[in-house]
């Protein structure tokens, strides 16, 4: 097998309490001629004292650790040094609050372990690969934490004809993209004049957790969507988990476990698209850090209609994959960087058409 040259070279740590944990992630990517362990640890305290004579593309950090867990680890590690880190951690349902906290404090992204997986080592090693090689080269420090400002009390509407959405925000994002989306719903007014939809890849264990978590310090009302919600303004509806999530004639969600597009589910273009169909210039499409290809054509389809498209530029993208592919498809009106897609989203919500 053909070596990596140094440059190309992605150099990874292992955090992980567990032996055979480290042992089996150091064999899974052994496999990979461009990826090598440079370093390992067993807790914390060990790791940020070893990180500060290496220089790693990517940590692979677990949670769960003694002496110093891993959200300890990553809020002291980024005062010293700002790296790409990716959770690898056994999951339960009380453990989402700890992966989502690790995204919040600066983590890029996160593959989560299920305990009973009898394809574990298959599954683990496809979606390690993957994202080790996404994240390998991106820009850690966009996602340092800013300071939060106060929030302002929502809005508290109950749905009827009178708070249908005439206007729609649909927000396509992946890998790096949960604290934008945080950021982005924070600073979103309360009485902005359109309904979102929101469109994260997500195992959907995470979904419902982060759905919450969105409402807790955005200014609009924020859940997961279900099957007939309607679009409603000052309201943004997330897609579940393993459900593409449309928007019929009349506004209204429809869930459904149709087919993948581009290998994902939820996907962006099955909500781009429909809701392009039902909102027409009245179409706000977005799109965020992450992997692949998905949202590209949703965009393509909402500008068709005349409506307006933005996508998080690439100097402030973890990953610039799919914004990318949107921005050659010509689907792109503007390029804007993270920090002023709330102010660029209220902006156009408010033109008429």
């Amino acid at each position: 097998m053909m070596m990596a040259s140094e440059k190309n070279q992605i150099n990874v740590m292992i955090v992980n309490d567990s032996p055979y944990m480290i042992e089996l992630i150091r064999d899974m990517l052994s496999l990979q001629s461009n990826m090598k362990v440079i370093e390992t640890a067993r807790d914390g305290c060990e790791a940020l004292r070893k990180i500060r004579h290496v220089n790693p593309d990517v940590i692979l950090l677990d949670l769960e650790m003694p002496n110093m867990d891993g959200l300890t680890f990553i809020e002291n590690v980024m005062k010293e040094k700002v790296v790409n880190i990716i959770v690898v951690s056994n999951y339960s349902k009380s453990g989402t609050k700890m992966i989502l906290d690790s995204l919040e404090l600066g983590a890029v992204d996160f593959v989560a372990i299920p305990q009973d997986d009898p394809d574990l080592l298959k599954n683990l090693r496809d979606t390690l690969v993957a994202k080790v090689e996404a994240v390998s080269r991106s820009n850690p420090s966009i996602l340092v934490p800013k300071a939060i400002s106060r929030l302002r009390p929502k809005i508290q509407k109950n749905p009827s004809s009178e708070t249908r959405a005439k206007k729609v925000v649909v927000i396509g994002a992946s890998t790096g993209a949960p604290r934008i989306i945080t950021n982005i719903l924070r600073e979103i007014p309360p009485d902005i004049p359109a309904g979102f939809l929101i469109v994260q890849h997500m195992s959907k264990e995470f979904i419902t957790s982060f759905a919450e978590r969105l409402d807790d310090v955005s200014n609009i009302r924020v859940r997961q969507a279900k099957e007939n919600d309607m679009v409603e303004e000052g309201l943004a509806l997330l897609a579940p988990g393993d459900m593409h999530m449309e928007v019929s004639q009349d506004g209204m969600v429809r869930l459904n476990q149709s087919p993948k597009r581009f290998g994902v589910r939820p996907a962006v273009n099955v909500t781009m698209v429909s809701a392009s169909e039902a909102f027409g210039a009245n179409t706000v499409g977005v799109l965020l850090s992450g992997m692949g290809q998905d949202g590209a054509f949703g965009m393509k389809m909402i500008k068709k209609r005349h409506g307006a498209t933005m996508a998080q530029d690439e100097s402030s993208s973890v990953v610039f994959g799919m914004a990318k592919a949107a921005n050659e498809l010509h689907a792109v009106d503007k390029l804007v960087d993270a920090g002023s897609l709330a102010t660029e989203i209220t902006k156009v919500v408010g033109r008429d058409v």
